[in-house]
């Protein structure tokens, strides 16, 4: 069987009563996290902007736009959803995908949930479905995928957003395969983009992708059987290292879903290890600002090409500047949303504290996330952290991830809807199996004040 044929069959075959506990449980957390991100990044200019382009609709439409109190069509509303979504890099990641899965798959499925009157029961398994196929794609194109440029965010999160949209319509295998073969044709998402709009955009578009797929093939629509594998196909094309193969052996009988892990500070990923080790750095020794006479940090090439901007202008370049994440920490300044804005970057006391951090490639490490930190102290000492990727939690630690991404969720929901709306959606989530049409749940995330109408863009 084709890889493409295998993959359609494994996702259609989840069911609800087929996930463990920890599995529903972990869904939940995604779920928490993608909604309280979206929320905040609908605020966004970038989000403001595609909402001025798809929410042309009106009451009648049968999507929300999270964050709003407008709706649109699914494959508008998908595409909204996605780009807020990735608004400010806040929201969770996987290694497997070498990307973020929750932005186009839950965008995705939302979105056919919403317009087909879809419970909490029946979108669970198809949210694992869409996590599935981020993990197997992931896998399969590996680190040559995203070498060679592409953002597995818009590339891989097309199919995982078709195979959760499909999944959602209740698509049998065939007809899923069909959806993979119209993603693969839309697969498409540059690194060249990060540090701007652009690539928040590509978890919209790649949800979007993945709406347009499931609903195509639900209508009988052809596209290639073997359009990731095959002859000229997405692998030939755009993943020279493809292997069928490395998905099971990685995998070793694990879900997609439990690659995934939360970010602490909304910025690229690979920044993280600096702002945690110069964090505990400050914490460990009693620091204070200027103990430090400079920073050191050593990183790989595959980072490089990633999160390296050396002077950024702007909060988007920021989300990807190590140097900028370095200095925000050595000026003490919060790591939080407002340290990744463009006043932020222009801050007199963040540039000076840039100035005390280098940025090399380490000898060693050609591909990798991990950042070798060296703080040089005034007095003559010498600090050296080695901070690796964030990696998932193991089961028994999930009650304390949800209390940890409870208050995320209160930090960046509250201020947009308010106190009450964010503790019910909290509660809600938090046994989202059990709930009824997830549009009654979705209608919570309006803000407070009354709507405005969008500007024309």
């Amino acid at each position: 069987m084709s890889f493409t044929a295998s993959l359609s069959e494994r996702i259609a075959a989840f069911e609800l009563d087929d996930l463990g506990p920890e599995h529903v449980e972990r869904v939940r957390h995604c779920l928490l996290d993608w909604v309280g991100v979206t929320i905040a990044g609908a605020q966004e200019p970038v989000a403001r902007a595609v909402h001025g382009v798809t929410a042309a609709g009106g009451e009648g439409d049968p999507c929300s736009i999270v964050g709003t109190a407008h709706r649109a069509g699914s494959q508008a509303c998908a595409l909204a959803n996605g780009a807020a979504a990735h608004a400010h890099d806040y929201d969770d990641i996987s290694f497997w995908m070498h990307g973020h899965p929750s932005v186009p798959v839950v965008a995705a499925v939302l979105a056919i949930a919403e317009q087909r009157g879809l419970t909490g029961r029946e979108v669970v398994p198809a949210l694992v479905a869409g996590y599935e196929a981020c993990a197997r794609v992931g896998l399969a194109v590996d680190l040559g995928h995203s070498l060679a440029g592409w953002h597995a965010t818009g590339t891989v999160g097309a199919f995982a957003a078709a195979a959760g949209a499909g999944r959602a319509l209740g698509l049998d295998a065939a007809a899923l395969e069909v959806a993979l073969g119209l993603a693969a044709t839309q697969a498409a998402g540059l690194k060249v983009s990060f540090g701007t709009m652009a690539k928040p955009l590509h978890g919209g578009l790649a949800a979007a992708a993945g709406v347009l797929s499931a609903l195509l093939a639900e209508q009988g629509f052809t596209a290639a059987r073997d359009a990731i594998e095959g002859h000229q196909g997405f692998a030939a094309t755009q993943a020279p290292g493809f292997d069928a193969d490395r998905p099971d052996a990685v995998m070793d009988g694990r879900l997609g879903l439990e690659s995934i892990s939360f970010k602490k500070h909304p910025a690229c990923g690979g920044t993280h290890a600096a702002m945690d080790a110069l964090e505990r750095a400050f914490a460990e020794h009693s620091l204070r600002a200027n103990d430090v006479r400079a920073v050191q940090l050593r990183v790989t090439g595959q980072m490089l090409g990633i999160c390296c901007i050396p002077e950024p202008a702007t909060g988007h370049e920021g989300m990807f500047s190590v140097r900028h994440a370095a200095a925000l920490v050595l000026a003490r300044r919060g790591t939080g949303v407002a340290g990744f804005t463009d006043e932020a970057v222009r801050d007199p006391d963040v540039v000076a504290a840039r100035e005390r951090v280098e940025v090399v490639q380490h000898p060693e490490r050609p591909t990798g996330i991990r950042t070798e930190v060296r703080v040089r102290l005034r007095s003559g000492d010498e600090l050296l952290y080695d901070a690796p990727q964030a990696a998932p939690v193991d089961d028994d630690e999930l009650p304390r991830q949800w209390e940890a991404l409870c208050v995320k969720f209160e930090d960046l929901a509250g201020p947009v809807i308010g106190e009450r709306a964010t503790g019910e959606l909290v509660s809600r989530i938090g046994r989202f199996e059990h709930e009824g049409p997830v549009g009654e749940l979705l209608a919570l995330t309006r803000p407070d004040a009354p709507p405005t109408r969008w500007e024309a863009v």
